[in-house]
């Protein structure tokens, strides 16, 4: 029942709950009904007592006493003296007797029957009557199994109904779950509607829609951040990296300056590599990365970046495995795909070892074009790779390889915004994938 939608579990919780009340409700029936009417029988049992004390009263009394009129009513008769002597006993008693140690009315066995047995006296005899449980029994059988017999119908009736209910009582929520799932960093200005009811469901709706302004208003300022300070940074970073080189290309400098000059300078690339990252998914974030997509074939941009690979590779001995066909037609910005591929690739040589193979290969599939990059590198741990994507998460974190955990975040953002995905395919001791998925030309 976990994976049970929510009205179909109200429903069943309801109909168990209804089975369980029937089942009660017969209980309480059946008991009230059966004390009620031991006590109606007690008193029934006191009066024919006292009609039959009125036969023994000494004006009434004869040698043959006639208990007619009470034995006809079924019941079993045992009159006594004070002393013990059996004055008269119901032939049906067969040789038994009523007497024992309890006085008041009680019920117990006889003759494999079930008996009701009350004890009276007056000032000289003593009476006992039995009378016949079956009828009293017989109608609470009748009650316990009409109510069994209704619990069906019961269950039926509260599962419809339940299930009703349920439904008329979700429609809100579920009302308000489309409503939240059109909720996207696209369209952050999307409200739940108010429902016109002052209830429960309203209030939540006002604690959800307050949770949504703060958040847009947050997710805003984090934007307008990143690209404030990216964009803010590529002035003074410019004009550090004219200074730097003007020393580099100052032939008055030293070498052992020039040196440094270099080191500050790869600094450099590396912060305006960084606010350029930044200031682009802050525009992905905020819906303003504008991408010309157009229909082109990427197996021209994955060719030169091939060669560039091998190039990367050979310092490192990799061996390049390459498989892309000479035709994949795509619709997508030209300049996104190639930083997206170059990025996966950059990665597949960063983390592989020496004597490793990357390989690159690509094929067109259900109106989508795939390329796979993979390397027989140290695979990510699997603690990792729910984290991969996020910006500036490092798959190793010891600081060995450059980088500033962008890469991954850049290619997914720019893969998405033109209806493609990047994703981790494999991972383990032996290889790691990784997919670009873009949409094929064919599918227009």
């Amino acid at each position: 029942m976990k994976t049970w939608p929510l009205r179909w579990k109200i429903a069943w919780y309801a109909a168990a709950l209804g089975v369980i009340a029937t089942v009660a409700g017969a209980t309480t029936t059946w008991l009230g009904m059966h004390f009620s009417e031991l006590a109606a029988l007690d008193r029934r049992m006191l009066q024919e007592a006292n009609e039959v004390f009125a036969l023994l009263e000494p004006a009434k009394a004869t040698s043959n006493l006639d208990f007619t009129r009470v034995a006809a009513r079924d019941r079993l008769l045992e009159l006594q003296t004070r002393d013990g002597q059996v004055l008269f006993r119901t032939q049906r008693l067969a040789g038994r007797t009523l007497t024992d140690d309890i006085d008041q009315p009680h019920s117990r066995a006889l003759q494999s029957k079930s008996y009701r047995v009350a004890t009276f006296y007056n000032r000289n005899y003593v009476l006992r009557i039995g009378a016949d449980l079956a009828e009293i029994n017989r109608i609470g059988l009748d009650i316990v199994l009409g109510m069994f017999a209704a619990i069906p119908t019961v269950l039926l009736v509260v599962i419809i109904g339940g299930r009703w209910v349920a439904r008329q009582a979700l429609g809100p929520v579920e009302a308000i779950r489309d409503a939240a799932a059109k909720v996207s960093i696209q369209n952050l200005s999307q409200r739940l509607p108010a429902p016109s009811a002052s209830d429960e469901i309203a209030g939540l709706v006002e604690v959800l829609n307050n949770t949504f302004d703060r958040l847009q208003k947050s997710f805003e300022q984090s934007v307008r951040f990143s690209s404030d300070a990216s964009h803010h940074l590529k002035t003074p970073l410019s004009v550090l990296r004219a200074g730097i080189e003007e020393i580099l290309t100052d032939p008055a400098t030293p070498r052992k300056q020039r040196a440094r000059a270099e080191a500050l300078l790869h600094q450099v690339h590396q912060l305006t590599s960084i606010a350029e990252n930044l200031l682009l998914l802050a525009k992905a974030d905020s819906g303003r990365l504008v991408l010309e997509r157009d229909c082109f074939n990427l197996h021209d941009v994955l060719d030169g970046i091939c060669d560039d690979t091998r190039a990367l590779a050979e310092p490192h001995g990799l061996m390049v495995d390459t498989d892309v066909p000479p035709e994949l037609p795509v619709v997508a910005d030209r300049g996104s795909a190639a930083l997206i591929t170059q990025n996966l690739i950059e990665n597949a040589v960063k983390f592989n070892q020496p004597g490793g193979r990357i390989s690159i290969r690509a094929l067109r599939s259900d109106g989508h074009v795939e390329v796979t990059i993979g390397n027989d590198g140290d695979g990510i741990p699997p603690e990792r790779r729910s984290s991969i994507f996020e910006r500036f998460y490092r798959a190793r974190g010891d600081g060995r390889i450059e980088g500033q955990g962008l890469g991954l975040s850049i290619a997914r953002a720019l893969a998405r915004a033109q209806g493609g995905d990047v994703m981790l395919l494999r991972s383990d001791t032996e290889w790691t994938e990784f997919g670009l998925r873009l949409p094929s030309a064919d599918k227009l």
